[in-house]
């Protein structure tokens, strides 16, 4: 088949691919698909061929966790190989293998390159996934790119030495493409970095979370204990309140009139409640006084429209509106200004933190 004549059948059969795209599989698919290998029959289901899904994902930069980048150790004792055989011979065959591996290897710096800076987009993005699992993924991700260093500086230091002087149309496309190489080296260094810093900055989140959520079950504790003992011992006469039972279940009113009861009970229950703080030793102590209501937000807006800043929080937390706020707690205070402006859409996220590990955000 020609490949004129792929894109036809490709083009022709655009919806049913599409849908085998997207459904993973489909039941009914014409034998000339199949002959053309983009389908492959499996357990009596059509499925795509993975090297269509491959080119299809690359193409539209969509890359899975599970990526696994590999290494070139295949290209490399072939170009080791048809090198000595060149040199040996002299037949253009070799020299025309030797070209094609380079461009080939040149083609796998740059798809993973592209595959990497995708998956790191990705994870700073994900809010699909358990942040456990977040973590347990960029672990992963880290340990392939780090197994890349090694291999790269291989392939980087033989087109750099290995493979100079065997012919001049060699040496040409090596020039070519060795500033490019240079830098998706390079680039690995930077991205090990950033997934470490992901992983630190994940980690974190993950412990204020969980400090989050002890912290709300410790308020919800506290907040119904007292009404719920009232409604668990007064449940004969409010049986649609709560009543312990084998199974610890709650047994919930239905009619308008048990609605109109509780409502009567509830507001007698607070009418006598007593809303003055209680005076008890906790490990969370209550904030004397917040500073926020003293700060001219508007005024903070203005300027940071006016001044443009690179770091919404650096500007904060620099401003004169602040200059009065302790030392103890003016990254604290920053930081509750910081969280207001940035849900204006004027705002735009960087990648990367800063000193004090906060998101860097500029207004535009």
């Amino acid at each position: 088949m020609k490949h004129i004549e792929l894109l036809k059948l490709v083009h022709d059969n655009r919806e049913l691919i599409d849908r085998a795209y997207r459904q993973e599989f489909i039941q009914n698919v014409e034998p000339e698909l199949v002959d053309s290998t983009l389908f492959v029959k499996i357990n009596e289901r059509y499925k795509l061929n993975k090297n269509y899904l491959n080119f299809v994902d690359s193409v539209l930069q969509r890359v899975d966790y599970s990526i696994i980048f590999g290494d070139y150790e295949r290209e490399y004792k072939e170009l080791v190989k048809n090198k000595m055989r060149y040199e040996e011979s002299g037949n253009d065959f070799y020299k025309s293998a030797i070209i094609s591996l380079i461009e080939n290897l040149y083609f796998k710096f740059y798809n993973r390159d592209r595959e990497i800076q995708i998956l790191l987009l990705r994870l700073e993005n994900d809010t699909s996934i358990d942040i456990d699992i977040l973590i347990e993924s960029a672990g992963d991700i880290l340990e392939k790119v780090d197994e890349l260093i090694t291999a790269n500086e291989k392939i980087g230091s033989f087109f750099r030495v290995g493979l100079r002087g065997v012919h001049e149309e060699i040496d040409g496309l090596l020039q070519s493409i060795s500033v490019n190489v240079l830098k998706y080296i390079q680039n690995i260094d930077a991205y090990i970095k950033q997934i470490n810093q992901f992983i630190v900055q994940t980690k974190k989140r993950r412990l204020v979370n969980k400090q989050i959520i002890k912290l709300s079950n410790m308020i919800l504790d506290e907040d119904v204990k007292t009404l719920e003992e009232h409604l668990t011992l007064e449940s004969k006469r409010l049986y649609h309140s709560i009543n312990k039972s084998q199974k610890n279940r709650i047994h919930t009113f239905a009619s308008d009139r048990d609605i109109a009861k509780l409502s009567k009970e509830l507001k007698s229950i607070f009418a006598d409640m007593d809303l003055s703080k209680p005076k008890k030793e906790s490990s969370i102590k209550p904030q004397a006084k917040e500073k926020l209501e003293f700060i001219d937000l508007g005024k903070l807006l203005q300027d940071l429209q006016t001044q443009k800043s690179e770091d919404i929080f650096l500007f904060v937390k620099s401003h004169p509106a602040l200059e009065n706020t302790k030392e103890s707690e003016l990254v604290n205070e920053a930081f509750k200004l910081y969280l207001q402006i940035i849900t204006d859409e004027k705002v735009l996220f960087e990648k990367s933190f800063n000193e004090y590990g906060i998101k860097v955000a500029k207004w535009l």
